[in-house]
């Protein structure tokens, strides 16, 4: 009998835009979004710790206008890219929840098992 995967594929790494993000759907229940860095991708549930909300109104829109903060659509507040930590609005020093992923091979996948899990950022 084989194990079962320890991780679940979410994307290819060249799918997410260098100096940009993407969305990442996982059915209703999990909605995360990454943010590829020149050094680094970052991974976060797609929720707002203000109200809740999903930070973004239209696809993939999850930066400001500079590229370097993370932007909520529906309060305007800022987080930093690397710390997922609210920097401007109305959540200052809530932070944004990060998530377990790996790479392998230019793939990002989702961590199921939080000990083979890095929670630090990734080299593409």
């Amino acid at each position: 009998m084989a194990a079962e995967p320890r991780h679940r594929f979410l994307c290819q790494v060249a799918d997410i835009p260098l100096g940009g993000a993407r969305a990442l759907a996982l059915g209703p229940e999990l909605k995360l979004f990454a943010v590829r860095t020149a050094d680094s991708v970052h991974v976060y549930h797609n929720r707002c710790p203000h109200a809740g909300f999903e930070l973004n109104w239209l696809p993939d829109r999850f930066l400001d206008h500079s590229g370097r903060y993370i932007h909520c659509q529906a309060h305007g507040a800022l987080f930093e890219i690397d710390s997922g930590i609210c920097l401007a609005g109305p959540c200052p020093g809530a932070r944004l929840e990060r998530v377990a992923v790996l790479e392998r091979g230019g793939k990002l996948y989702l961590a199921l098992d939080a000990g083979a899990a890095r929670r630090e950022p990734l080299s593409p």
